[in-house]
């Protein structure tokens, strides 16, 4: 009996404060221009809505600081997209199964995992007008984890179209990054 009670003391005494699944590092919040980084959006040419023939990603700044500092950058592909209806508006979830690391330590776990796109968002049109066809098509993902006000933690995102010319702008960046 004895043997049990200093047992259980040990197995109480090593367990951590956190979940097991909470990060192992200082998360940043989410706020000022981490916003515009990781602003839980599709861009219009993801999905062949390419306003701006003439938009070169390579010299895009936004593109080069959001791989810069994402936890990972990620080619990935819609697994599941999930639409919610609330009296404020549709929220739309978008299951995410990675393809190819580009970069990062800190990818999120897992084969798949989710993204949120709520009534606030710039992207609710394209998910009303795209919705479950975005099953399967291929994206960029750009994404960060951030801590929340009552400290747990959120994932942030940014999908961007996945082309050859935005693979090279990511490794560009992430080769300036390293040169610093």
């Amino acid at each position: 009996m004895r043997w049990l009670v200093t047992c259980l003391a040990l197995l109480v005494a090593g367990c951590p404060d956190k979940p097991a699944d909470a990060p192992s590092r200082p998360l940043p919040a989410y706020s000022g221009h981490a916003t515009e980084l990781f602003d839980d959006a599709v861009e219009p040419a993801a999905v062949g809505l390419d306003v701006d023939r003439s938009f070169a990603p390579r010299s895009d700044a936004l593109l080069r600081e959001r791989a810069q500092v994402s936890d990972a950058v990620l080619r990935v592909r819609v697994a599941t997209v999930t639409t919610k209806q609330e009296e404020t508006g549709a929220t739309f979830t978008i299951g995410l199964r990675p393809v190819e690391k580009l970069h990062g330590d800190h990818p999120p776990p897992g084969e798949t995992f989710n993204v949120r796109i709520d009534k606030s968002s710039a992207s609710q049109g394209i998910m009303k007008s795209f919705g479950a066809r975005l099953v399967n098509r291929p994206f960029i993902a750009f994404v960060r984890l951030f801590v929340r006000p009552d400290g747990d933690s959120e994932l942030h995102f940014h999908l961007s179209p996945d082309s050859k010319e935005m693979v090279s702008a990511v490794v560009d960046a992430i080769s300036l990054q390293r040169l610093k």
